[in-house]
């Protein structure tokens, strides 16, 4: 093994093990587990860590056993460094006390992708530089989904910061539910590669982990939420904390006030912290919320009193598992004597002996904890658990609605969308079915039925009226059809000029497309004939031809305007049906659909035509 390659392993080794040999020796066995683990995510990167780490094999060696280049070995080996460092973070690791106590944890950030492969949810680590991502065996994360692209979109990493490019896939590229070309990447993103969907997740420096390195010694005092909560006073013990019932009162209505005024929930979490530290003497508070996906506690904020962050802090996962899972917030009022958690050790090492944890608790559930924690011995009291634990319940609740006014105001865009093409009992069952499946628009070819209506003569018409007796004409008359097509449960496609372009099977597969189709024609002919009753001007006359077979349906454009919208022959012809074979006040079906409805409605046929574009001749017949 060369120099400069058994440099980067030892570095690596020593960064680890902060250059003890005690403390490296006890990380073996953990580092071989680890890549066992690695193993069944993906092979490669754990063969090409193990080869470089127990074999000492330079990255050129490691290519040549492995049979592959030296551009995947580094993008392997990379990513398996990052798996690693973070696991080894993570864990409970029998290092020596000394050297913990001088340690300084690491500030590189790293970036994870969580998605769902059928039942299980994955985890991906990004490495510094380029992943891409897609169908194709030559990405770095392979996806089977055939909405996805071969190639679909490119996640770069680069001096801490995370970005992600579209690579002109079909189905595009969503940052929480935007189409991009390129965009930045946060904390809580979600991307959308066609219908994948991955939570872009970053342990920045400002966070803090969760650690089994703590040791508690004393007595704590634990008050179960559950009692708390259903206490007819709660957080009014002000004889413990000396604070007058008035003030308490008073800063409590003051907390409920500017957690309202909050909207996003990134302003939510950034004044709960500052209102713990208004309410406490806080050296340094936390905030962790549970990931819906992986149910694990995620760091959201960490911060210390002067507003700065708190890099490279450690909670006790005892404590957080205690709090989050037996729902009771706790004081530990001197934690270096606490008999209770004797296994933990970084409070010790860290001189912090006083701390409180408390859930975030909504409803009946946990949604997170809040800690804050001191290092002057006795510093908080059952009285600052009670107040402490109060403006946890606020800020529980204060999170939850701006969840919720996100949910709601995610899903108001979606269903103002939806009214611009679809009746409101398919817009129901399109929000319905998104919820059991997680269906979306992405562009797909389905079985559907087209209908294209033109006014006769609309052009020789529109000469003698101005265009605001044009538009108020239109108006009217797209009224009354889109009416008829709706009841139908229809999709308006678009207007183009005078003409209706409707779609039955698009939106929602329906198996009696094809009758849905032509029944809503001859309910649109009788509309009209109602229209015309009610008009004291020249009677419109309109023309309309179906077709059906498969179309690819769904969001298609650019990823700066995209469009809900059908695409296809069957889409051609239906128009050119319309235009060149159909005679004004006749409804002109095709010989596909009419094999589709014959059962069902009364047609004549009327032979064949030939339409420009067509190879073959059509058969057409008059409902």
């Amino acid at each position: 093994m060369s120099s400069e390659e058994s440099e980067e392993v030892s570095r690596l080794l020593g960064k680890w093990s902060g250059d003890d040999l005690e403390a490296r020796a006890a990380l073996m066995p953990l580092v071989r587990s680890e890549l066992s683990r690695l193993a069944t995510l993906d092979a490669d990167q754990a063969r090409v860590a193990e080869l470089r780490i127990f074999e000492g094999l330079t990255l050129d060696k490691t290519a040549e056993v492995m049979s592959v280049s030296i551009a995947s070995v580094k993008l392997n080996w990379n990513m398996a460094k990052a798996w690693l460092t973070q696991e080894i973070k993570m864990a409970d690791v029998p290092m020596p006390a000394a050297r913990r106590a001088n340690e300084t944890p690491a500030n590189t950030s790293i970036f994870k992708l969580t998605y769902s492969d059928g039942s299980e949810t994955q985890m991906f680590l990004l490495p510094e530089g380029d992943t891409l991502v897609g169908r194709s065996q030559v990405c770095n994360l392979v996806i089977k989904d055939p909405s996805m692209s071969r190639r679909h979109a490119r996640f770069e990493v680069r001096e801490g910061r995370c970005f992600v490019e579209d690579l002109g896939s079909s189905a595009g590229t969503c940052k929480n539910g935007e189409f991009i070309t390129h965009a930045e990447l946060r904390d809580g993103d979600v991307v959308s590669l066609g219908q994948m969907q991955f939570a872009v997740r970053e342990p920045a420096p400002e966070q803090v982990r969760l650690s089994g390195m703590h040791s508690f010694t004393n007595a704590t005092v634990t008050l179960p939420i559950a009692r708390f909560a259903a206490s007819r006073s709660p957080g009014t013990d002000a004889k413990a904390r000396e604070i007058d019932s008035n003030r308490l009162v008073a800063m409590l209505s003051d907390v409920s006030c500017e957690l309202a005024r909050s909207t996003s929930l990134s302003q939510i979490l950034d004044r709960i912290i500052a209102l713990t530290f208004e309410m406490t003497h806080a050296d340094r508070a936390f905030l962790m919320l549970m990931d819906e996906q992986s149910g694990e506690l995620v760091p959201r904020v960490a911060r210390c009193r002067d507003g700065s962050p708190s890099h490279g802090a450690t909670i006790s996962r005892t404590i957080a598992g205690t709090v989050f899972k037996d729902r009771v917030a706790l004081l530990a009022s001197d934690a270096q004597l606490d008999s209770r958690f004797e296994a933990s050790e970084s409070i010790l090492l860290q001189d912090i002996r006083s701390c409180m944890c408390a859930p975030l608790w909504h409803d009946t559930e946990v949604i997170g904890i809040l800690y804050v924690d001191n290092p002057e011995s006795s510093r908080f009291s059952a009285g600052d658990l009670n107040l402490f634990t109060t403006l946890s319940n606020y800020a529980a609740v204060a999170i939850e609605q701006a969840r919720l006014g996100a949910r709601l105001l995610e899903e108001r865009r979606h269903r103002e969308r939806l009214q611009r093409y679809h009746s409101p009992r398919v817009i129901e069952r399109i929000l319905e079915g998104e919820n059991e499946t997680g269906a979306s628009f992405i562009a797909q070819e389905r079985q559907i039925s087209v209908l294209f209506a033109d006014i006769v003569g609309f052009t020789a018409m529109s000469e003698q009226m101005t265009p605001p007796e044009v538009a108020k004409l239109l108006n009217q008359f797209f009224e009354a059809m889109i009416d008829v097509i709706f009841e139908h449960e229809g999709t308006l496609d678009k207007f183009i000029g005078d003409a209706i372009l409707a779609t039955f099977g698009a939106a929602l597969a329906q198996q009696d497309h094809a009758v849905r189709c032509v029944r809503a024609a001859l309910d649109m002919r009788k509309a009209l004939a109602s229209f015309n009753a009610k008009r004291h001007q020249p009677e419109l006359r309109m023309r309309i031809a179906i077709n059906s077979g498969c179309a690819l349906v769904g969001d298609i454009g650019s990823p700066k305007r995209r469009e809900f919208t059908v695409m296809g022959d069957v889409v051609n012809t239906a128009s050119r049906l319309e235009s060149g074979a159909t005679q004004p006040d006749q409804i002109i079906i095709s010989g596909t659909t009419y094999q589709l409805v014959k059962d069902e409605i009364k047609a004549r046929a009327l032979g064949s035509v030939n339409l420009r574009g067509r190879s073959g001749p059509v058969d057409i017949y008059e409902v």
